[in-house]
């Protein structure tokens, strides 16, 4: 799946949630996220993040999933240029303890976690995740087809002023001078 979304930064929870719900969105999780990030430490030339790749142990209430993520190239998605585009391939896994013994046999270690709340609503085809890390103000991901979308519900929650960035969640940290959990 192509996944192109945006953050919001420094939302107001209560007048997003509210706007989202005028807008008739349902609610799809409210609750705590915890994200384990694997990677290949010792040959330096296969690490998944030096080449613009994540691998990740995610759970999600009772379910856990695992998610592959590619960025894609600057330069070949230009027409894209102010949303974070990239490739997004997620699975659930029924057995995580047997699944993390599989990663670790094939050399990959965990490299860095976070937790997070999220609060997740739906429209049609577009997802709206509203976050809140440690010391970090509430942010809301817009998650749609493309950027045009994206920008209809900024526009339409009201939101045009905020900032907006297309980072993943390691340069939001770096972005509010926060220590980043590497294990």
């Amino acid at each position: 799946m192509l996944e192109k979304e945006i953050k919001i930064l420094e939302i107001n929870f209560e007048e997003v949630t509210k706007k989202l719900n005028e807008l008739w969105a349902e609610k799809t999780f409210d609750g705590f996220i915890h994200d384990i990030y694997y990677d290949f430490p010792e040959w330096d030339n296969h690490k998944m993040e030096e080449n613009k790749r994540l691998f990740r142990v995610r759970q999600k209430w009772e379910i856990h999933l695992y998610t592959i993520k590619r960025k894609r190239n600057k330069k070949s998605e230009w027409w894209e240029k102010s949303i974070k585009v990239a490739d997004e391939w997620e699975s659930v896994i029924t057995d995580v303890d047997s699944f993390k013994n599989v990663l670790e046999k094939y050399g990959m270690k965990q490299t860095r976690e976070k937790k997070k709340y999220r609060v997740s609503y739906k429209l049609w085809d577009v997802e709206f995740d509203i976050d809140k890390y440690d010391e970090i103000p509430y942010l809301l991901e817009i998650e749609a087809v493309d950027k045009e979308t994206i920008k209809k519900y900024i526009e339409k929650l009201w939101l045009e002023n905020h900032i907006t960035k297309k980072f993943w969640s390691r340069k939001l940290y770096e972005y509010y001078n926060k220590p980043y959990l590497y294990l």
